[in-house]
């Protein structure tokens, strides 16, 4: 870090009021590198500070709004920010060698969604949505780079895995709101299966991934903090999925499991594991096969069993097929 990013490091937690209008300006002047963990954590410890709160509970003068955060009930400092934040979003879309700045630019947005007037909510959730569709795109992009990478290159991999990982969870992270405004992010079979595909790519590249020592703490916890939003957006997917009668659940399956992908589509009925409105695991039958789902951790069962990965080029070649049928 050069000198005057240690000068501005220095000086951008000091003054609880400030927090806000220093970030609107590394934003603007790019004068600190929000791609290095550091740099990430004093951003996320600001704009997720508690307090100090307002001793006056008056409802009607936003008491409920810590002092930190009041500058986001600003709409003018809000739009500001937005266009900040789409700028970094529209200069990073196609580079997937930085994923802490879609982490940081998702954990932003997702605050300013969670606190801001209704005013401006559905600029924010548009931008949301934005940080989403970047995210899976980079996931796409790195697991192509990944196939034509030499499988004898364990540490590329391994880091390719983890970037993985990383942006699966500033997928997970733009469910991160409150329950009055949740409907906007989770509200339509295209939202459902997002959820479920990056609870399922993280939890399979960390699988895949044999090194879990590479794993910083700063990663281990902003993944604790996904899970911990995949538990409270359960109640919201239980009623959404009863709703449209498991159909994201179907779309999943047949997306993921190659033995329904070279069939057609699954059609089967799902019931949930327990009344626990928390609870994450669905359950169906498919032929003579029980199918799991956990939608907190993002496992996938077959008869309890989780199913092992080949190439689609190699399960669908005819020999194959002769040999092992579709199973």
């Amino acid at each position: 870090m050069k000198p005057t990013q240690f000068v501005e490091f220095g000086s951008f937690r000091p003054g609880h009021r400030l927090q806000w209008w220093n970030l609107l300006v590394v934003l603007e002047m790019d004068s600190l590198p929000i791609a290095e963990e550091s740099v990430a954590i004093l951003i996320m410890h600001s704009i997720l500070q508690y307090g100090p709160v307002a001793m006056d509970c008056n409802p009607a003068n936003n008491s409920w709004c810590p002092e930190a955060h009041e500058q986001l009930l600003d709409d003018h400092f809000i739009d500001e920010l937005i266009t900040r934040l789409d700028h970094r979003l529209d200069d990073c879309e196609i580079n997937w060698q930085n994923e802490l700045v879609l982490v940081i630019v998702t954990m932003i947005t997702m605050r300013m969604l969670t606190i801001c007037n209704s005013s401006k909510q559905n600029r924010i959730v548009y931008l949301a949505i934005k940080c989403r569709r970047i995210g899976e795109n980079w996931i796409d992009l790195i697991s192509e780079n990944i196939q034509i990478i030499s499988s004898s290159a364990f540490n590329e991999i391994e880091k390719l895995r983890l970037k993985i990982v990383i942006v699966g969870i500033s997928c997970i992270l733009t469910f991160s709101t409150h329950s009055d405004r949740i409907d906007c992010l989770l509200s339509s079979n295209e939202h459902m299966l997002s959820l479920l595909k990056a609870a399922n790519t993280i939890h399979d590249n960390i699988i895949l991934n044999k090194n879990a020592s590479n794993m910083s703490t700063f990663v281990r916890n902003i993944m604790r903090y996904s899970e911990r939003i995949l538990v409270m957006v359960q109640p919201t997917v239980a009623e959404f999925l009863q709703k449209t009668s498991y159909e994201s659940l179907n779309d999943f399956v047949t997306n993921y499991w190659a033995v329904i992908r070279t069939k057609g589509a699954m059609k089967s009925k799902w019931k949930k594991r327990r009344l626990d409105s928390y609870d994450g695991w669905y359950d169906s039958q498919y032929e003579s096969r029980c199918i799991s789902i956990d939608c907190i951790r993002g496992t996938f069962l077959v008869d309890r069993m989780t199913i092992d990965f080949l190439p689609e080029k190699i399960t669908t070649d005819a020999l194959f097929v002769r040999v092992f049928g579709n199973c």
